[in-house]
């Protein structure tokens, strides 16, 4: 592990390529020993910088269609904060500033509200389901603070997992999806349908990166405290964004949910 002076240093450069919009060279390229505990440290400090309060989880590189995108090799975490929430407005689920960014993508995914606290290790989709409250059509907007779109595990890892904004549709309880693995979504940007995918695509069941998260959690003696919000994973390929563009994602089963960058 790397010094804790460096950890500091490299989180406040993080925090100033976000707030500044000035990206910046991997961490990696400045600091190759960097380890995936070490990235977590990084992304817990920077998080200490942000002081907004914890909305969740965000599951990066669930899919196999996201990993061969971006070149990782496994799935991560990141933190949702207050500040990363996109409330309804003029007609949209979420009203996306541009303006707030560097190079945003959209992703659609199945967000999960967890109403009962998840512990421990050993979990599987069986041991979860209990605890979950509802599923949420949903799409995050990921930005990546380096200079372009290529960054290893750890780069992605102490960048939040390029968490920046996330817009939420209506609720559904779980009881009424026959099957969650089978629920597919159709990505709409300016009338075009971009992409399709299922939601098989994220770990074979949205529900099994539920129980990943739990059990990464629980090395670091944490769990999913009850009422968070969990962003299971893209289903399809991230797509870029820019001004004035609308997206629309249909998520079969689940409900639908409406984005505009202004």
């Amino acid at each position: 592990m790397v010094a804790a002076d460096v950890i500091e240093s490299l989180s406040k450069d993080l925090w100033r390529a976000e707030t500044t919009r000035s990206p910046m060279n991997t961490l990696t390229s400045i600091c190759p020993e960097l380890t995936i505990d070490d990235a977590y440290l990084i992304q817990d400090k920077t998080l200490s910088l942000r002081a907004s309060p914890q909305l969740g989880f965000k599951l990066g590189y669930t899919s196999a269609a996201m990993r061969a995108q971006m070149n990782i090799a496994e799935p991560n975490y990141g933190v949702l904060t207050k500040d990363h929430f996109l409330s309804p407005q003029q007609g949209f689920d979420g009203y996306v500033p541009t303006e707030e960014l560097i190079h945003p993508l959209v992703e659609p995914e199945i967000a999960i509200l967890v109403e009962r606290e998840i512990f421990g290790d050993g979990h599987t989709i069986e041991s979860v389901t209990p605890s979950i409250a509802a599923l949420i059509p949903s799409l995050e907007i990921v930005d990546t603070r380096y200079k372009e779109y290529k960054f290893s595990l750890m780069d992605n890892i102490s960048d939040n997992s390029s968490a920046a904004r996330f817009i939420l549709g209506a609720p559904k309880k779980l009881s009424e999806v026959e099957d969650l693995r089978l629920s597919g979504v159709l990505l709409w940007s300016n009338d075009h349908c971009l992409d399709t995918g299922v939601g098989a695509n994220s770990m074979g069941n949205p529900l099994a990166s539920i129980a990943w998260l739990a059990n990464f959690l629980s090395k670091k003696n944490l769990g999913i405290p009850a009422g968070s919000i969990v962003m299971t994973g893209g289903l399809t390929k991230a797509h870029p964004a820019h001004s004035e563009d609308t997206f629309f994602a249909e998520f079969g089963g689940i409900g639908s949910v409406k984005a505009y960058f202004s």
